[in-house]
């Protein structure tokens, strides 16, 4: 990569860091998986666009190319991720995506595995295992410092069960005066289904980060299905539009959702500038060993900081039959076994939910606690991958 490509690259990852609220340090790792996917041409055309969102007109008229040359250049840039359609009033309007989540998301969700995608993984790859080189002291402490300061970026929602629906009538025989609508969030994953499933605003991807892991030669231990991550709300639309996602039914995300709950999967829950006081645009079902969050966790490269709604409690830790499936798909080992019967360390736990579905001795409940979970990076030695 020659010193003119380097800064162009350079100048565009620093324009997309800024379409979100968190941004990726920009280093020679990063632009070496940039320049595996993003052409001259479409980094000078994005350069030019800026950040502000266009439509179609305004990018023919950036682009100097006839209008059938013009939509081609477009949609192989939303093909790839780094353009996100938007709607407005039925028109369509464009807007550079940031990096993660964002673009390097997208790139890898249509479950295509083509030698362009491969080296962009094993570049991935590279970018994660550079970051773990900072696992040192005193860099590690000042990580964590950092990460401690900062505001959670995303959300874990329990695998608690289906909501049930009751409606019980009293008579009172009086006059009630109504009071203000209240708006409560969704706190389990299934109450999220329910939320955009009644305007079908949910598709299924291939995940990221089980693609990336695949094309290094690091496959899933846990058996989940390609499609397994959930794209909600108005993405919807532009995902399934340029190839990316399929649309799934209410009731096809919610079997998906169980089988991935089956398995082990932890739900993080996605919004849109990785702000999580905008709307949710992704639930990913993610496993402790190749998510790039969880995973890097685990292997040391990472800090864990995330919004959690519920904390695990041990109801009777009597009945423990030391079996350990809680420990095994417990993804931040907050749960241990001694002496045959299992301990939870509160500090540690994320609230997914993993040991409740699992004991087969029901020892553990879920307790609403809504709560910023800070996980410090993991000593080399403590790492769990």
């Amino acid at each position: 990569m020659d010193l003119q490509r380097k800064k162009n690259l350079r100048a565009l990852a620093k324009l997309m860091n800024r379409q979100n609220v968190t941004s990726i340090p920009v280093t020679d790792q990063l632009l070496d998986c940039f320049d595996a996917v993003i052409t001259p041409e479409e980094n000078d055309f994005l350069l030019k666009m800026g950040g502000e969102r266009f439509n179609f007109a305004q990018a023919c008229a950036n682009t100097n190319l006839p209008i059938d040359q013009a939509r081609e250049f477009l949609v192989c840039m939303l093909k790839k991720g780094l353009l996100w359609s938007e709607y407005d009033e039925g028109a369509e309007y464009f807007r550079l995506a940031p990096i993660l989540v964002g673009w390097f998301e997208i790139f890898l969700s249509d479950g295509q595995e083509t030698r362009d995608k491969k080296e962009f993984a094993r570049r991935v790859d590279k970018l994660f295992n550079f970051w773990g080189q900072f696992n040192r002291f005193p860099l590690r402490n000042i990580l964590n410092m950092r990460t401690g300061k900062g505001t959670p970026h995303k959300q874990i929602y329990s695998a608690t069960g289906k909501p049930q629906k009751k409606s019980v009538t009293v008579q009172l025989n009086r006059n009630v005066e109504a009071s203000d609508t209240c708006i409560y969030p969704a706190k389990t994953v299934f109450e999220l289904i329910e939320k955009y499933g009644g305007s079908n605003d949910i598709a299924v991807v291939h995940c990221f980060c089980r693609q990336w892991r695949k094309m290094v030669d690091e496959p899933c231990s846990f058996d989940y299905p390609a499609e397994s991550c959930i794209v909600i709300g108005p993405r919807t639309k532009y995902v399934v539009n340029y190839g990316i996602a399929r649309y799934i039914s209410q009731s096809e995300s919610l079997e998906l959702i169980e089988l991935l709950q089956h398995k082990g999967a932890v739900h993080q829950v996605f919004h849109e500038r990785e702000d999580i006081n905008l709307p949710e645009i992704a639930i990913c079902n993610c496993c402790w060993d190749c998510c790039g969050i969880l995973g890097s966790y685990n292997r040391g490269v990472l800090p864990f900081f995330v919004k959690s709604h519920f904390i695990a409690e041990i109801v009777d830790s009597s009945i423990c039959n030391g079996c350990g499936k809680c420990v095994k798909y417990c993804p931040v080992r907050a749960l241990t076994l001694k002496n045959g019967t299992v301990e939870l360390n509160q500090k540690l736990c994320i609230g997914c939910g993993q040991c409740e579905l699992k004991c087969p001795q029901q020892i553990f409940s879920l307790r609403n606690d809504e709560r910023d979970v800070i996980l410090p990076l993991l000593k080399k030695y403590q790492a769990r991958l």
